[in-house]
C-alpha cells in the first residue's frame, strides 16, 4: 500500500530535529506495522543522505547497518591514537574519544568516514569540514589537531575535544541573567565573524553546534560541526562538489529565507546572521521565532513558505503568547519577573533581533561583528543602530504579504479613477455647453485664482520638505557622531584587551593588569577627548568595581566626576551615576567618611532632579541608609530604609528586585535594634518572595537564606537555624564568586552556629578561612576584616591558644583604633575583648587601663 506522502514528509522533518538515538524508536512509533509508511520514509532518508543535504550529520534508522573495519573499535589504536569510546555518529562519520600519546599526551575526539560511505561525494564534504576547521585559529572554535587515514585507507582527522552542553541548556541550568546570555552570545558572533574572515560560510549554526564548556570555572563558547560549510572565496577542497540545485541545506528552525528558497540564489555570510538572530531569540525568550512542531507538520512546501515569507513575532510579543506557567520558568531562568523581562525585551532587544531576521538579507546586518558591536551597544546603554521600521517599510511588507487582496484594491481604485475622470469630462463638456460667455470668462478667471493657490501650496510644501530634510540629515548626523564615537571607544578597548606584552605568555596576562594598561594609556591616547576619556574612565571603573578591585576603580571615578561636574553638572544623569559609583568604591574600600558625604549629595540630587518617589532616588535612599548603619547611625539608617521599603512597594511592587533588597535592609536594621520579632516576621516574608521571583540559587535569595538563619538562631530555633545556614552555605559555594558579600556573610553566620552549637574545630577553620578571605577581597583595614580578626581571635581564646588570640586582638585593635570613630561598636567590641585576654595572660594592669580607657569614651555598646 503506498502511504499518504503527506504523513511521510512529516515523519521525515520530525527525524530531523532528532538526535540519532532516538532515531529507531521513534520510527518504530511513527510508522507502526506500516511497512510501506516505513520503506518510503527510509527511502527517502537514504535518498538525501547520499546526495549530501539536512541529514549528513544523522545515522538513518532503518538503513543497512555499516559493518565497522575491524580496527576501529573502542580500544583499537589508530596512529597515534587510542581509541577509549564512540561519542557520535553521523550519516557518513563515527566521532571517537581518543588518547594521543606523543609528542604530547591529551585526549582529543578522531572523527573518521564510515567504512562504505567512503563515495567521492562523501570524501569531498568530510575533506570540506577538515579544511574548514584547520582554517580556524580561534578561542571560540574547535581545532583541528591532526589527520591522515586509517590502514582500510579511510580517512580521519583529530580535532579538539569538546566537553559542554549546547548553548541555550547551558545558559537555562546555569539561571544566566539577560547580560550574561548577551555577553555569551557575543563571543558566538566573534567565532561565526573569524569563520567569515577566513572565507567560510557554516550554514547550519544552532544550540545543538554551539556548546558551551568551562575552562577554570569560566564558560567558553565552541562552535563546532561545519560539516556543511561552504567556501566564499576559495575552494575548501580540490574535490569539493557544488551544492545540487533544488537541495536544502541546514535546520529548518534556524534557516535563512535564501536557505529555504533552494532555487540556486548564492548563499552569502548574512544567512548565518540569520541563524544568529535566531538564537538569540532563543536565549532571549525560551524558544526559537517559529516552532519546530509547527515547521514539521506544515508539510515541506508549506515550512519553506513560512521560513520565506511568515514575520515573525517580535521577542517581546513572543512572550506574551506564553502560557502564564512557561512565561514564569523562561523569566525566573533569566533572574527576572515577567513584566520585567518584557520590559528588558522592549525597544532596544526587539530591535537588534528583529534586524537579524529580516527576511530581505540587504537590511540584515551586514557581519557578525556588526550584529555582536549593536549588542555591546545596548549592553552600554548606547544607540543601538537597528531601530523601529518605519511606516512606508510597514506597507510595503504588508503588500509583499498581501499580494492578491492589494492587487485587487489596486484595480479597483483605478476603475474608480478612470470612472470618475470621464464623469468629470462629460460634466464640464455639458456646463461649457450651456454656459454664455461671461460665465466662461469667469471660469477662467476662477481656474487662475486655482493655480495660483496650488503654486503657492506647492511651495508651502516644497518649503516644509525642505525643513524636514534639513532635519533627517541633522539626526543621521547625531547618529553618526553617536555610531563613531561607540567605534573609538571600541576601538580603544579591543587594543588594549588584545595587545598583551609580547615578553609574556599571554594567559597569563591578567583582567586587572588589562585594566592597569588601559587606565594608563587613556590619559595619553584620549588626551585630545575628554568626553571619550571620560566615558572610558567610567566604563574601566565600573569594571574594577565587578571585579572587587575597589580602590583602583577610585582614581578613575574621581575623574570622571571631575569632569561631568565641569561639563554637565551635578544634575546631569552621567554625572550622578559617576557620583553614586564613586561612594560604592569608597564605601567597599573603607573610606566611609567619604562614602557617607557623597551618598548625601546623591541623594539631595535625585529627589531634586528625579522626584522623591523615582527608582533612582529609592537607590540613593538605600544606599545612604546603608552608609548611616555602617557609620554607627544606626537610628537614621532604620527610619530611612522603613522610608524605602514603603515607597519600593508602592512604585514596583510586592515582587520587584528593588522591594526585595529594601525588605533585606530593614530587617538588618530591625534585627540590630533589637526588634527581633519584626526581623524575623520581615524574613520569612522575604525567602519566599525571593525564591519565586529571582530563582533559588539566585545571590540574594542565597542571602535572604542566610539573614533568616540568624533570626532562627536569635530566636532559639537552633536546628532550623544550622539546616538552613548549611542549605545556604552549599549553594554560596556552588553559585557565587569567594568574593562575593554573601558567601563571606554565610561562612560568619555558619561559624558562629558550629560555636554555639559546641562544633568549635569547625568554627575555628572557617573563620580562619573568612578572615583570609576579607583581607584578600576588602583589605586589612576594612570593617569586615577587623570584625574578622575579633572573630578569630574569640576563636583562638576558646580553643586554649591564647597567645595567637591575644597577638590577632592586639593586631586588631591597632587598626581599629586608626581608621574607626571612637564611638563605633567594632572598637567597642575589640577593647573588651582585649581587656578579657590581658586578664587571662596575667596582664591585669593593660586589663584596667584599657577598660577605664573604653568607659571614658562612652562607646556604643
Amino acid at each position: 500500500m503506498t502511504a499518504n506522502f503527506q504523513r511521510v514528509r512529516s515523519i521525515f522533518l520530525n527525524v530531523l530535529e532528532k538526535s540519532a538515538d532516538g532515531w529507531a524508536a521513534y520510527l518504530d512509533e511513527a510508522c507502526g506495522n506500516d511497512a510501506g509508511l516505513r520503506e518510503q520514509v527510509d527511502a527517502l532518508l537514504h535518498a538525501h543522505r547520499q546526495g549530501g543535504g539536512l541529514l549528513d550529520d544523522f545515522t538513518l534508522a532503518g538503513a543497512p547497518a555499516v559493518a565497522r573495519p575491524e580496527g576501529e573499535a573502542p580500544g583499537a589504536v589508530i596512529g597515534r591514537y587510542k581509541l577509549l569510546q564512540q561519542i557520535g555518529e553521523g550519516g557518513f562519520g563515527v566521532v571517537y574519544m581518543a588518547d594521543q600519546e606523543t609528542p604530547v599526551r591529551r585526549r582529543v575526539a578522531l572523527k573518521i568516514i564510515k567504512a562504505g560511505m567512503d563515495t567521492r561525494a562523501v570524501i569531498a564534504r568530510f575533506e570540506a569540514e577538515r579544511q574548514a576547521l584547520a582554517m580556524m585559529d580561534h578561542p571560540n572554535i574547535a581545532r583541528v589537531l591532526d589527520a591522515g587515514a586509517t590502514a582500510a585507507g579511510l580517512p580521519y582527522f583529530v580535532m579538539e575535544l569538546v566537553k559542554g552542553i549546547p548553548i541555550t541548556d547551558y545558559c537555562d541550568e546555569a539561571n544566566l541573567d539577560m547580560r550574561q546570555r548577551l555577553e555569551l552570545f557575543k563571543d558566538v558572533c566573534s567565532a561565526v565573524q573569524h569563520a567569515h574572515q577566513k572565507g567560510v560560510i557554516h550554514r547550519d549554526l544552532k544550540p545543538s553546534n554551539i556548546m558551551v564548556t568551562l575552562h577554570d570555572d569560566k564558560a567558553v563558547v565552541k562552535v563546532i560541526d561545519f560539516g556543511i560549510a561552504k567556501a566564499t572565496e576559495q575552494r575548501l577542497t580540490e574535490k569539493t562538489l557544488f551544492t545540487g540545485y533544488g537541495q536544502m541545506i541546514g535546520t529548518p528552525t534556524y534557516m535563512s529565507p535564501e536557505q529555504a528558497v533552494m532555487s540556486g540564489l548564492d548563499v552569502d555570510t548574512r544567512s548565518d546572521v540569520y541563524s544568529l538572530g535566531v538564537l538569540l531569540y532563543e536565549l532571549l525568550t525560551g524558544g526559537p521565532p517559529f516552532d519546530a512542531n509547527t515547521l514539521r507538520t506544515a508539510g515541506f512546501d508549506e515550512m519553506r513558505r513560512i521560513i520565506r515569507e511568515q514575520e515573525p513575532p517580535k521577542p517581546s510579543t513572543k512572550l506574551n503568547t506564553l502560557a502564564a506557567d512557561v512565561k514564569l520558568t523562561v523569566a525566573t531562568r533569566r533572574h527576572v519577573s515577567p513584566a520585567g523581562l518584557r520590559k528588558q525585551l522592549h525597544g532596544d532587544l526587539d530591535w537588534i533581533v528583529m534586524k537579524a531576521l529580516e527576511k530581505d538579507r540587504t537590511r540584515r546586518y551586514e557581519s557578525a561583528s556588526a550584529f555582536a558591536h549593536d549588542v555591546e551597544r545596548h549592553l552600554q546603554s548606547e544607540p543601538v543602530s537597528a531601530g523601529a521600521p518605519g511606516a512606508t517599510y510597514r506597507l510595503r511588507k504588508f503588500a509583499k504579504r498581501n499580494k492578491g487582496p492589494m492587487a485587487a484594491a489596486a484595480t479597483i481604485a483605478l476603475l474608480l479613477l478612470v470612472g470618475t475622470a470621464v464623469s468629470t469630462m462629460q460634466a464640464v463638456r455639458a456646463t461649457r455647453a450651456e454656459k454664455n460667455t461671461a460665465d466662461t470668462l469667469a471660469q477662467v478667471a476662477a481656474e487662475r485664482d486655482a493655480k495660483e493657490l496650488a503654486r503657492r501650496d506647492a511651495t508651502d510644501a516644497e518649503r516644509s520638505a525642505k525643513d524636514r530634510l534639513v532635519q533627517v540629515v541633522a539626526e543621521r548626523d547625531a547618529k553618526e557622531l553617536a555610531r563613531k564615537e561607540a567605534e573609538a571607544i571600541s576601538k580603544f578597548l579591543t587594543e588594549i584587551f588584545q595587545s598583551p606584552d609580547p615578553a609574556r605568555d599571554g594567559r597569563t596576562i591578567t583582567a586587572a593588569e588589562m585594566l592597569d594598561r588601559a587606565a594608563k594609556n587613556l590619559d595619553t591616547d584620549l588626551a585630545g577627548q575628554p568626553e571619550r576619556r571620560a566615558q572610558l574612565q567610567a566604563t574601566l571603573a565600573h569594571t574594577y568595581l565587578t571585579l572587587g578591585l575597589n580602590r583602583q576603580s577610585i582614581p578613575l571615578l574621581e575623574k570622571a566626576r571631575d569632569y561631568g561636574l565641569a561639563t554637565f553638572g551635578p544634575e546631569h544623569p552621567d554625572t550622578l551615576m559617576v557620583m553614586n559609583n564613586l561612594a560604592t568604591s569608597y564605601c567597599n574600600a573603607g573610606r566611609r567618611d567619604e562614602a557617607l558625604k557623597v551618598r548625601e549629595e546623591v541623594l539631595a540630587l535625585r529627589r531634586k532632579v528625579n522626584g522623591p518617589e523615582h527608582s533612582f532616588t529609592l537607590i540613593a535612599m538605600n544606599n545612604l541608609a546603608f552608609s548611616y548603619f555602617d557609620f554607627g547611625r544606626r537610628d537614621e539608617a532604620l527610619k530611612l530604609r522603613e522610608e524605602v521599603l514603603a515607597l519600593s512597594r508602592k512604585v514596583d511592587g510586592p515582587e520587584h528586585r528593588n522591594t526585595l533588597a529594601a525588605m533585606t535592609n530593614l530587617a538588618l536594621s530591625y534585627f540590630d535594634a533589637g526588634r527581633r520579632d519584626e526581623a524575623l516576621e520581615l524574613r520569612e516574608e522575604l525567602l519566599p518572595l525571593a525564591r519565586k521571583a529571582l530563582g533559588p540559587e539566585h545571590p540574594d535569595t542565597l542571602g535572604g537564606m542566610t539573614n533568616l538563619a540568624s533570626s532562627y538562631d536569635d530566636a532559639g530555633r537552633i536546628p532550623e537555624a544550622v539546616k538552613l545556614q548549611e542549605q545556604s552555605l552549599a549553594l554560596k559555594r556552588r553559585a557565587l564568586p569567594p568574593s562575593h558579600p554573601y558567601f563571606a556573610a554565610a561562612l560568619n553566620n555558619m561559624a558562629r552556629l558550629y560555636g554555639k552549637t559546641g562544633r568549635k574545630d569547625e568554627a575555628l577553620k572557617l573563620r580562619e578561612e573568612f578572615l583570609a578571605l576579607a583581607s584578600k577581597v576588602s583589605g586589612p583595614e576594612h570593617p569586615d576584616t577587623l570584625g574578622a580578626m575579633t572573630n578569630l581571635a574569640n576563636c583562638y581564646d576558646e580553643a586554649g591558644r591564647l597567645p595567637e588570640a591575644v597577638a590577632l586582638q592586639e593586631q586588631s585593635l591597632a587598626l581599629e583604633r586608626r581608621v574607626l570613630p571612637p564611638d563605633h561598636p567594632y572598637l567597642a567590641i575589640a577593647m573588651k575583648n582585649m581587656a578579657g585576654l590581658y586578664e587571662k595572660t596575667g596582664r591585669k594592669d593593660e586589663a584596667a587601663k584599657l577598660r577605664a580607657e573604653r568607659e571614658a569614651l562612652k562607646v556604643k555598646k
